[in-house]
């Protein structure tokens, strides 16, 4: 459970697109190396040690082919694991932070800053890769919970829906689509949202569609019946979700609901769960929460949780409404 070296190799093979360059067939080191803008020696010994651990095949000296361990990190897979591996990604370059797991522990200083200088957020304002890369891999991870959202959830109780940090609308633009009746806001950061309406016009959703650039630590400059939050609030402490979720009671019409989706902490996924509570505290500073654990953050900020509903992912819609 220790060993560094096989996740460093891997990692490295996939941000370098091996699997993408020998697809086709055995390649010789010298041209893999070419293609892959890295230097030969060093790259062999890194796919040497793939092949004996499982990944890559050499069927002769310093020649390197594919096989299923290393097909499985090509580029080209929908939802594949590559673009979570990438050291030049958002979230690859984060992973590195947990070498100041230990100091974080301790209490010294929180572990992405002290690997990288400023906080994630910061990096991701001050680097567009980065920004991008972290963008993308949302909206890929919202395309697998927004039409489970849609599905277990009574929308048509609606006429108006704002989702809040909501990327480029993903989410917004399938309940849309699903529900004529409905009207919605995309709101985040400039980044994120510059990107939403051209998307909702390409999903045939902009007509009955608005986007506003804002920030869910200001009150929002938005009204609607249901105020979706997902999958933010585990970015965040508990003093600063619960900020954000009293702008989101502030932007509710009078008996609306605040809508917070989040993956929650069952039997069958508290390895997922727990290792995204890490991830989560090295990244960002922010946490996983359990059902009780967000119950008292929705109290903090003026709301109730009135109803529950899992979704099969391990996400659930936690449903609020204001505090009497």
């Amino acid at each position: 459970m220790a060993d560094l070296a096989t996740p460093f190799a891997v990692r490295t093979a996939a941000t370098l697109r091996v699997p993408d360059v020998v697809k086709d067939g055995p390649l010789p080191l010298a041209e893999i190396a070419r293609r892959c803008h890295a230097v030969a020696d060093p790259l062999g010994r890194v796919l040497r040690f793939l092949v004996h651990h499982g990944m890559f095949t050499e069927p002769e000296p310093d020649v390197f082919g594919p096989n299923d361990a290393s097909n499985a990190l090509r580029s080209d897979l929908v939802d594949g694991p590559r673009s979570w591996l990438d050291l030049d990604g958002a979230v690859g370059r984060a992973d590195l932070a947990f070498v100041e797991l230990i100091e974080q522990v301790r209490g010294h200083h929180p572990a992405y800053a002290a690997a990288f200088g400023r906080s994630f957020w910061e990096d991701l304002a001050h680097n567009s890769q980065l920004s991008e890369s972290f963008d993308t891999l949302m909206e890929t991870k919202t395309h697998g919970i927004a039409p489970l959202v849609a599905d277990a959830h009574d929308w048509t109780r609606y006429a108006q829906v704002a989702d809040v940090g909501g990327g480029k609308g993903v989410l917004l633009a399938e309940l849309l689509r699903r529900y004529p009746q409905l009207r919605g806001v995309l709101v985040d950061l400039s980044g994120p949202a510059g990107h939403a309406t051209a998307y909702l016009r390409e999903q045939g959703v902009l007509e009955r569609a608005e986007v506003v650039a804002a920030s869910f630590f200001e009150p929002l400059p938005a009204r609607a019946d249901a105020v979706i939050i997902c999958d933010v609030l585990g970015d965040w402490d508990d003093e600063d979700a619960a900020q954000i979720l009293r702008h989101c009671g502030q932007a509710m019409e009078p008996g609306g609901r605040v809508l917070i989706v989040e993956l929650l902490p069952d039997t069958d996924r508290m390895a997922t769960f727990t290792e995204m509570d890490l991830r989560m505290m090295v990244y960002v500073g922010g946490r996983m929460r359990d059902l009780d654990r967000t119950q008292r953050v929705a109290a903090a900020a003026g709301l109730s949780v009135e109803d529950f509903t899992p979704l099969d992912n391990g996400y659930a819609i936690i449903e609020c409404r204001s505090a009497p």
